[in-house]
């Protein structure tokens, strides 16, 4: 008697519509990433981080200088 493993037994039966279906969701699934992604890399900055840091900055000169 052999020893199938269940892996092998996986691969031996090779279910076409199954392959097929998997190959759809796993698509669905990146492209879902990659949209969520893109959601967050376009909504807008809500913090003013250009201007975060520039008053300290200006008074640390001020006092260097004088």
């Amino acid at each position: 008697m052999k020893k199938r493993s269940t892996y092998r037994l996986l691969v031996q039966s090779e279910e076409r519509t199954k392959n097929v279906m998997e190959i759809a969701v796993y698509a669905l699934v990146a492209l879902s990433c990659l949209i969520s992604i893109w959601q967050f890399a376009e909504q807008p900055n809500a913090l003013p981080l250009d201007k975060v840091g520039t008053a300290p900055e200006e008074q640390v000169e001020v006092q260097i200088a004088s």
